[in-house]
């Protein structure tokens, strides 16, 4: 049993000293603070707003917090299979699993829909954060600045 816990130990200091030497590079990099200078420098290539713009509309998110990508102008993503789980599950039958088997479509008429995932896109980024302040006047409680400010955010995001 002695030896058990020396190993776990020996285990958990190695883990610890080894994560040690792995460092994350800058974190996440947003589309409208892209670190292009830096990217340059350490990996030789300059991102120009025009690849980040590409990226950008590229990408898709969808409503159960999956990811992917567009594959064509008519909004076909290409994702993992997980995220369309529940999805594939609504459109099978007992005589077909479509989770299982897959299905393969000849022409875009013969895709099935998914009436419950939604795509999302990101078409533009546009700092409020001036906005979203200036709603607080001065004089105004707690309370009345956090409304201020959720209404005009209510207001932005509509």
């Amino acid at each position: 049993m002695r030896h058990r816990g020396t190993t776990l130990i020996l285990i958990l200091l190695l883990f610890l000293v080894s994560s040690s030497l792995l460092f994350a590079d800058e974190g996440m990099w947003l589309y409208n603070h892209f670190p292009a200078t830096l990217v340059q420098q350490k990996y030789g290539f300059l991102p120009t707003q025009a690849w980040l713009d590409h990226l950008r509309l590229g990408s898709v998110r969808f409503n159960n917090g999956g990811s992917g990508s567009f594959v064509s102008r008519n909004g076909l993503a290409f994702t993992n299979h997980h995220v369309a789980q529940v999805c594939l599950a609504g459109l099978s039958s007992e005589q077909k699993d479509l989770y299982k088997t897959g299905f393969y479509a000849k022409a875009e008429a013969e895709e099935p829909k998914c009436p419950d995932l939604e795509p999302d896109q990101l078409v533009a980024i546009e700092d409020v954060t001036a906005q979203v302040q200036g709603a607080v006047k001065p004089g105004m409680t707690e309370t009345q600045a956090g409304q201020a400010r959720r209404a005009v955010s209510a207001q932005l995001e509509s």
